[in-house]
């Protein structure tokens, strides 16, 4: 640590990581308990429909965790300065993924049970012809929505030709080899980082997590891409979006920095982390907010305006059952409140400075996140069949219990190292920052 500062602050996590650690821990089981409770005991379409939001729940808690990765990652590999007093508190929250990938390895259960079906090109690969007439009537639905555009036959053949790819064994082993992949960076990045603090000099650590950073970025470029594309995209198994893994990162790395919005006040709120992480610090964060709430609508709207343009079947059915019954009235809301309203509201240099308006801001984009997923998951539970709102108590369980499995694993590693990572070479330049 350079001798141009000295540091007064509290920057241990003290009493509070115990305290969080048991609230996650309750949240976890009371919400992922109650969840299963509802929804595992019913019948075939009521065990679908809690697979369907288990999937939904998992995938925020991860979008959160991979989004503060990227925020270590790149940190280290363009340089900055502005965000080390931040960035611990990121490497924490991506610390908790070895738990909520270890959760996300129920959703190889379905394969097993021969009640859920959601990925339905399994079925279709291993049933032939069979796997139309279960598909077509499946929860009462199955593959209904997309004969309007495609007939069973095309259907299935579509799904043959990617067998390569979209089988249960290449799933599995995919998604094992993610799940280790991020699980190494993330201890790898946290332990280096955290031995810093204790480190007489830190540079070689420094280095090393550089050295490392670099070509990591490609490797979780393609894991978050490819992970996009088999928990989500292949639920709807004829359509297809070669930008769909970069709509994914820009929702993820959204909700990252408005985790650390709203962590970082809450932090300040019970007198940790006062003096290092200041206005400018909200700023620039708020700056990220705006700039990826702008990225991820530009995203969102290349995506619908290509498949539009080109009008080819197995592309438009994905925007037809999402503009249909119920679910029209999601996709207005997500375009007025998940870019319009965000949009408008972050253009201010105020609300950026503002850190209670702000976290304000960060709690209300982490539900429009939410119901992002909600909305490119749920319409695949009948396949896109206009139904009630499935929205309900199974939902609103499951994902408090990966915020409580998020909370818990945070809070496991929070008690173990600094809050800051006061040795940082750095450090001095990051409290001196100003915004012009």
């Amino acid at each position: 640590m350079t001798s141009n500062f000295r540091l007064t602050g509290d920057y241990q996590a003290g009493d509070l990581a115990p305290r969080m650690k048991r609230i996650g821990l309750v949240l976890a089981v009371l919400g992922l308990g109650a969840g299963a409770a509802m929804g595992l005991t019913g019948d075939a379409d009521t065990k679908t429909h809690f697979w369907f939001a288990y999937l939904v729940a998992f995938c925020f808690a991860l979008a959160i965790g991979l989004g503060a990765m990227f925020f270590t990652i790149v940190g280290h590999v363009v340089n900055t300065h502005w965000n080390i007093s931040l960035r611990r508190l990121a490497e924490l929250t991506m610390g908790a993924l070895p738990i909520i990938c270890l959760f996300g390895l129920a959703m190889l259960l379905p394969f097993f049970d021969h009640e859920v079906d959601i990925w339905q090109w399994d079925t279709i690969n291993s049933g032939g012809a069979h796997a139309v007439e279960h598909g077509s009537d499946h929860g009462g639905a199955g593959a209904q929505s997309l004969s309007d555009t495609l007939d069973h036959a095309e259907h299935v053949h579509i799904v043959e030709k990617k067998a390569a790819y979209l089988n249960r064994n290449g799933f599995i082993f995919r998604l094992l080899a993610y799940f280790l992949i991020w699980a190494w960076m993330a201890k790898f990045f946290l332990s280096k980082s955290a031995a810093q603090d204790t480190a007489g000099d830190s540079i070689d650590n420094v280095l090393r997590m550089k050295k490392v950073a670099a070509p990591m970025i490609f490797v979780f470029a393609l894991t978050i891409s490819f992970a996009a594309f088999d928990l989500i995209m292949s639920l709807d198994e004829t359509w297809f979006s070669t930008i769909f893994g970069v709509y994914i990162f820009a929702g993820s790395f959204l909700a990252a920095n408005c985790w650390l919005v709203i962590m970082s006040k809450w932090l300040q709120a019970r007198g940790k982390m006062t003096d290092v992480i200041n206005t400018e610090h909200y700023h620039d964060l708020g700056k990220w907010m705006f700039a990826f709430t702008f990225f991820w609508g530009y995203i969102a709207f290349s995506q619908f305006m290509l498949i539009w343009y080109a009008n080819i079947p197995e592309e438009t059915h994905f925007y037809m059952n999402r503009t249909m019954g119920v679910w029209q009235g999601y996709s207005n809301l997500l375009m007025v409140g998940a870019f319009f309203f965000p949009f408008l509201a972050l253009l201010s240099r105020h609300v950026k400075r503002s850190t209670n308006v702000l976290c304000g801001m960060a709690v209300y984009i982490l539900f429009m996140r939410y119901l992002d997923l909600y909305w490119l998951i749920m319409p695949n539970y009948h396949r896109g069949e206009i139904i009630d709102n499935p929205f309900g108590l199974v939902e609103i369980s499951l994902v408090i219990g990966f915020i409580g499995l998020l909370l818990f694993g945070i809070a496991r590693n929070a008690g173990k190292q600094s809050l800051l990572p006061i040795n940082d070479p750095l450090l001095a330049k990051c409290l001196g920052h100003k915004n012009l």
